[in-house]
């Protein structure tokens, strides 16, 4: 059986309010293109398929025009919730779905209640075990439903362990075995784009947790494409676009994979090529200058300038040069020590603390309707009652 593993879609992001509908969209086409030309019996998409709890209407539109397409190709697919997506607006579209050969699992069931999936191809039977995003809160319910032995005083990662055993309790060698999970694997590399409270500690799953009977384990969450080591084969198959600069160089895929009952399954990577990459940039003015004449101009940059001193519109110049520039950062010459000691700030007045701020961030103090201007809020949101 051939599947193809993608996760953490992440519809609806903006980068600096930049919408990326449009590269989402050319993603998602590529997609649905690489699903029918490597002839896939089943898509699998392990989680954040949208970016907010409550995704916006052409987000929403993107998604299920995709799955429409999956679904006239005749090619079904298995999506679970992740730590971003609402769980009760997906759960709201399984009876249509499920019409169309798309099995949606956005919470954690038991087996027998929809947390185990079976799929029949060309003579061959696939169990695909679904672990959706289990929230902290939740993870004790979900060890409970799974008849699992559940203990307050037991870690979050134990626990979601003993689920994925309960999941994966009809593994056997005459089926195709997929575990599909949005979890953190301790040790994984991650970007940065993440949400990092979802990255602590506590959340850590052991790798050598995951089942040995599972063909392979296909992973979302961490936007890093990479292979884990594991008992059976384990990849985060990635985010699709780079969603913000932590991802810089990271080349984005999806991940085919070639399954046997009784075999570990065979994999490889496809790039996907249609998200605008996302780049940091350093320098001078004039080194930026010459950056400009030779740079992608459909690329999203976070640019350090270095200048000697502070200088009145210098985050405008650097955006008339590379016009793409999302982030600008400025970069001054360390201060010499020159052992005068400052006014403690608990000393200075809510004025000189403004002029003190605008003379190191422009050079100048500052005009005097701009000093007005401040004293005038400051007085009126220390008068505003709390």
């Amino acid at each position: 059986m051939r599947f193809l593993h993608t996760a953490d879609w992440h519809i609806g992001k903006a980068l600096r309010g930049r919408s990326r509908l449009d590269e989402h969209e050319r993603a998602l086409n590529e997609v649905l293109d690489i699903a029918t030309r490597e002839k896939i019996d089943c898509l699998l998409m392990a989680g954040d398929i949208f970016d907010s709890s409550a995704p916006p209407a052409d987000a929403e539109r993107l998604v299920y025009r995709f799955l429409s397409e999956l679904a006239a190709r005749g090619i079904p697919a298995v999506l679970i919730g992740g730590n971003h997506d609402h769980p009760l607006r997906l759960q709201a579209l399984r009876p249509l779905l499920n019409r169309m050969s798309i099995h949606v699992r956005p919470q954690v069931a038991a087996p027998a209640d929809g947390g185990l999936i079976e799929l029949e191809v060309r003579g061959e039977r696939a169990h695909i075990a679904v672990l959706p995003w289990v929230p902290e809160h939740k993870v004790l319910d979900a060890a409970l439903m799974m008849s699992v032995q559940a203990d307050r005083s037991s870690a979050y990662a134990d626990e979601v362990a003993d689920i994925v055993n309960a999941l994966c309790g009809s593994f056997s060698t005459s089926t195709v075995n997929i575990l599909m999970g949005h979890v953190f694997v301790n040790g994984a590399a991650t970007s940065g784009s993440e949400r990092a409270v979802h990255l602590s500690l506590p959340y850590a799953l052991n790798h050598q947790r995951f089942p040995a009977t599972a063909s392979y384990i296909a992973l979302g969450h961490l936007h890093r494409p990479q292979e884990i080591s594991a008992p059976s084969p384990t990849l985060y198959a990635g985010s699709l676009l780079q969603l913000d600069f932590g991802e810089q160089g990271q080349d984005k895929r999806v991940v085919i994979i070639d399954a046997k009952p009784g075999k570990k399954a065979r994999f490889e990577s496809i790039p996907i090529a249609s998200g605008r990459r996302l780049r940091y940039v350093s320098g001078t003015i004039q080194e930026l200058e010459r950056i400009a004449a030779g740079c992608d101009h459909d690329d999203y940059l976070y640019v350090t300038v270095k200048v000697p001193k502070p200088k009145p519109g210098i985050a405008d110049e650097v955006r008339s040069l590379l016009p793409n520039t999302v982030d600008v950062r400025i970069e001054l010459p360390e201060r010499e020590d020159t052992g005068e000691t400052m006014e403690p700030i608990r000393s200075l007045t809510p004025e000189k603390i403004f002029s003190r701020f605008c003379e190191d961030r422009d050079g100048v103090p500052p005009r005097r309707q701009l000093l007005e201007a401040f004293t005038k809020l400051h007085a009126e949101a220390s008068d505003a009652p709390c």
